[in-house]
C-alpha cells in the first residue's frame, strides 16, 4: 500500500483523524461477518480475462495456543469515534475466541479479525480469551484515546464554545479568512532561498502547500528566490505574486540579500531532443511554476513574471507541438498554453542558465501485435521503509515482492525491460524510487502494494481491489491496469483513485500504483502468501500495461 493506512502520517499527506472517544460507553457489538466478494461485471464484454472469484482457500494451522494482537499495538491510541478493528492471530484454526467477552471469527490458519465497539473510556483496554479444547490463552491490550480538544486550531485563545467552527468547510474558511488577513496586514519581511541549487534536473524540489501542514500542491525548482512573508512554527508563509502566497516547511528557505532581478518571459523557441521537443523561455532568475495538463494542451504558470514574448521559433513541421500562446494575467503572473497535437505523454520541467525549459516526451513506437515490445518499464515492489502487517506477521514489503518478481517475468516474456527498484528486503527511499524510474528513461512505472484500512473503518464492508494516480497522463494507464486486475484477483472493484503519493509524482512516465487486496483481512493476508494469487496480481498488472500501450496512439 502506498501509505499504510494505520501509519499514513509517517508520509507526506496527512489524514484527518476521526474524533476523540466520548465519555459514554457503546453497547458492545458482535463482529460483523465477514461480506463476500460481489461478482464483478461480465469481464468478457470488456475483452478483459475472466474472472476467478475466489481466493485460495486459508491454510489450516494448528499450532500451540498463543494470543497475538497485531493490532492495536500496546498503547495505541485510536482515532475512531465509537467503533475499531482488532486483529492478530491465536496460533491455532480450532481455538475460539472472545475479546471483550463477544466472540470473534477464528480463520483456519488461527488468525483472527474483528470489528467491534471501542472500549470504554474508564476501562480502554481489550481482553482477549482464546480456548482450545482443555486449552485456555488471555492476553490483554491496552489503548489510548486522543485528548479532547479544547482550544480552536485558528486561534490559541480559549473562546466559548458556540464560537469554535461547527463544520470541517467552516474551519477551512477560517483557515483561508485567516490567511487572508495576514496577507493583506504584511509586507515582505525579506527575500528567501528555496532550498539549495542543484543541477538542471527535476528530482530535486521545494513542495508549497496552500496551508501550513497542508496537501503537497507545487514542486519548486530548488534555488529560486521568492519573498518570505512570515514564520510560523515549522512553516514559512512565502508570496509566489501578489495575488498568491503559500506554505513550505522553514527547513526549506534560506536567507538571501541580494536584489531579487526582474523576470521577464521574452522570445521563446522550440528544439527537438531524443526524446521529444523542449519549449525554452528565457525568464532570467528561476521563477516558481505550476503545471496544469489538458486534453491536448499543458498549461504553465509563472509566478513573478511579465511576459514580452513576440516571436516563437517552432521546431518543424513533424512537431509535437501545434502551437505556444501566453497571456499576462495580472502584474505578476504570466500564462504559457502550449498547444499539442495529442494529449501530454511526459514532461520534465528545468530551470537552467536564466531559462525555463518545458521538455516534452513523445510517444513510444508500439507494434499492436506485441504492445510491450522495446520498451522499459518500472516495477516497484512497495515498501519498505514502513508498510503495514497482517493478522499472522505478514509483512507488506515481504509480500509485494514475489508479486513484482513475478511481474519482471511476464513482462520480458512480453519483449520489455525491466527495471527494478529493489529486489532484496532492504530498504529503498520513497524519493528514490521515481528518480530510478526516470533516469531509466522508463516508459511506465508501477507500484504493488496491498491496503489497509484507517481506524474507525469497518474493514469488511469493502475490502477489494484499487489502483491509484496522481499526473493526468497517468489516468489512462490507471484505468486499464484496474480494469484488467479485478477479475484477475476477483475482489470487489474500488475503482481507480487520484491520490498525492510520493512514488506516482514523476510526470516524465505514466505512474501508477496498484493495491491489489487487504493485508489487515486474514483470507486475503492468506492469499498473498500463495504464489498462484502472486502470479494472478503480477498477470493482471502486465495485461492492464499491454492493453495501455496497444491502446497508445503513434501521436
Amino acid at each position: 500500500m502506498p501509505l499504510p493506512r494505520l501509519v499514513r502520517a509517517a508520509l507526506a499527506l496527512p489524514v484527518a483523524a476521526g474524533l476523540a472517544c466520548g465519555g459514554s460507553t457503546p453497547a458492545p457489538a458482535a463482529p460483523v461477518p465477514v461480506i463476500a466478494p460481489p461478482r464483478p461485471a461480465d469481464p468478457a464484454a470488456a475483452g478483459a480475462p475472466a474472472a476467478r472469484n475466489t481466493l485460495p482457500p486459508v491454510p489450516d494451522v494448528d499450532g500451540p495456543l498463543a494470543v497475538k494482537v497485531v493490532y492495536p499495538t500496546p498503547n495505541q491510541q485510536l482515532t475512531s469515534r465509537d467503533s475499531n478493528f482488532i486483529f492478530g492471530s491465536v496460533g491455532s484454526g480450532k481455538a475460539s475466541l472472545t475479546i471483550n467477552g463477544v466472540p470473534a471469527r477464528v480463520y483456519p490458519n488461527g488468525a483472527f479479525m474483528a470489528y467491534m465497539a471501542n472500549p470504554p473510556a474508564s476501562l480502554p483496554r481489550y481482553d482477549l480469551v482464546a480456548v482450545r479444547g482443555a486449552d485456555t490463552a488471555r492476553a490483554v491490550q491496552n489503548i489510548r484515546y486522543p485528548a479532547v480538544a479544547t482550544r480552536s486550531i485558528i486561534d490559541p485563545t480559549p473562546r466559548k464554545p458556540d464560537a469554535l467552527p461547527k463544520t470541517h468547510a467552516d474551519t477551512i474558511a477560517a483557515l483561508n479568512a485567516r490567511i487572508d488577513s495576514l496577507r493583506s496586514a504584511h509586507e515582505p519581511i525579506g527575500l528567501v532561498q528555496l532550498g539549495t541549487p542543484v543541477a538542471a534536473d527535476t528530482d530535486g524540489y521545494v513542495i508549497g502547500k496552500p496551508i501550513a501542514g497542508g496537501t503537497y500542491k507545487w514542486f519548486f525548482t530548488p534555488g529560486t528566490v521568492v519573498p518570505l512573508m512570515a514564520r510560523t512554527g515549522g512553516s514559512a508563509r512565502i508570496r509566489l505574486d501578489t495575488g498568491l502566497d503559500v506554505f513550505v516547511d522553514s527547513a526549506d528557505v534560506h536567507d538571501v540579500t541580494a536584489v531579487q532581478r526582474p523576470r521577464v518571459a521574452s522570445n521563446a523557441r522550440v528544439r527537438g531532443t531524443a526524446y521529444g521537443e523542449d519549449v525554452i523561455i528565457p525568464i532570467g532568475a528561476r521563477a516558481p511554476y505550476f503545471v496544469e495538463e489538458h486534453d491536448r494542451a499543458i498549461v504553465v504558470t509563472l509566478y513573478g513574471v511579465r511576459g514580452n514574448t513576440d516571436i516563437i521559433n517552432y521546431a518543424s513541421s513533424d512537431s509535437l507541438i501545434r502551437t505556444i500562446e501566453w497571456m499576462q494575467v495580472n502584474d505578476e503572473r504570466a500564462r504559457v498554453t502550449v498547444n499539442l497535437r495529442s494529449a501530454p505523454y511526459g514532461y520534465l520541467v528545468l530551470q537552467e542558465n536564466g531559462n525555463f525549459i518545458l521538455r516534452l516526451r513523445g510517444r513510444p513506437a508500439i507494434d499492436a501485435s506485441r504492445p510491450l515490445a522495446g520498451l522499459t518499464i518500472a516495477v516497484d515492489p512497495g515498501h519498505p521503509p514502513i508498510g503495514s502487517t497482517g493478522p499472522t506477521g505478514l509483512y507488506e514489503p515481504q509480500a509485494t515482492l514475489p508479486v513484482g518478481v513475478r511481474l519482471k517475468r511476464i513482462l520480458e516474456e512480453r519483449g520489455a525491460t525491466v527495471v527494478m527498484t529493489r529486489t532484496t528486503d532492504a530498504a529503498v527511499a520513497l524519493g528514490d524510487r521515481p528518480i530510478i524510474a526516470r533516469k531509466a528513461n522508463v516508459n511506465a512505472f508501477v507500484s504493488i502494494h496491498y491496503n489497509a484500512y484507517p481506524d474507525g473503518v469497518n474493514p469488511f464492508l469493502h475490502p477489494g481491489t484499487g489502483t491509484y494516480f496522481f499526473r493526468t497522463h497517468s489516468e489512462p494507464l490507471a484505468r486499464e491496469v484496474q480494469r484488467m486486475l479485478v477479475p484477475q484477483l476477483g475482489l470487489e472493484d474500488l475503482g481507480i483513485n487520484y491520490d498525492n503519493l510520493a512514488v506516482v509524482r514523476g510526470t516524465w512516465y505514466p505512474a501508477v500504483l496498484c493495491e491489489g487486496a487487504f493485508i489487515m483481512l486474514p483470507d486475503q493476508e492468506a492469499a498473498m502468501r500463495n504464489p498462484e494469487f502472486q502470479e494472478r496480481y503480477a498477470l493482471g498488472i502486465a495485461n492492464g500495461l499491454e492493453s495501455y500501450f496497444r491502446a497508445l496512439p503513434a501521436r
